[in-house]
């Protein structure tokens, strides 16, 4: 029987490179600090689950929360930094060490919402969940 393994961190790499190599705006995989300049994309919330298991293969379903951040005044930037990201998950496989994508991303979720702070500063919080079917092949 196929062991069955976790495959977060070949996942968050593919999405890290496919993202951060398609356009110019920085992306994070580790907790912000508040330091960094906006705008900036953070690898936020990830879950997934084995849907699929028997003696030759393993799949999983796994969903990722991209967490886009603005600092402008209108939304114009934080809508073209996720439309950009629509479009490489769209239009681009996953590459992955030890798995395979199965079929193409989904996009379940899209928003954008102005965030007013106590210090009377605001951003635009973006996010952009996506869902991929992912096999395990070693």
């Amino acid at each position: 029987m196929l062991i069955n393994r976790i495959p977060f961190n070949a996942v968050q790499k593919g999405i890290y490179q496919l993202v951060s190599q398609g356009q110019s705006v920085p992306v994070y995989d580790s907790l912000p600090t508040g330091t960094e300049t906006m705008p900036y994309i953070w690898l936020g919330e990830f879950h997934g689950t084995p849907v699929d298991r028997n003696k030759t293969h393993t799949m999983h379903a796994i969903s990722q929360q991209l967490d886009v951040w603005s600092a402008q005044q209108g939304k114009k930037e934080i809508n073209g930094i996720m439309d950009d990201i629509a479009y490489l998950v769209s239009r681009y496989e996953l590459v992955l060490d030890g798995y395979r994508q199965v079929g193409a991303a989904n996009i379940p979720l899209y928003q954008a919402v102005c965030e007013t702070y106590a210090d009377q500063t605001s951003a635009y919080h973006g996010i952009v969940m996506l869902e991929y079917l992912i096999e395990q092949i070693d």
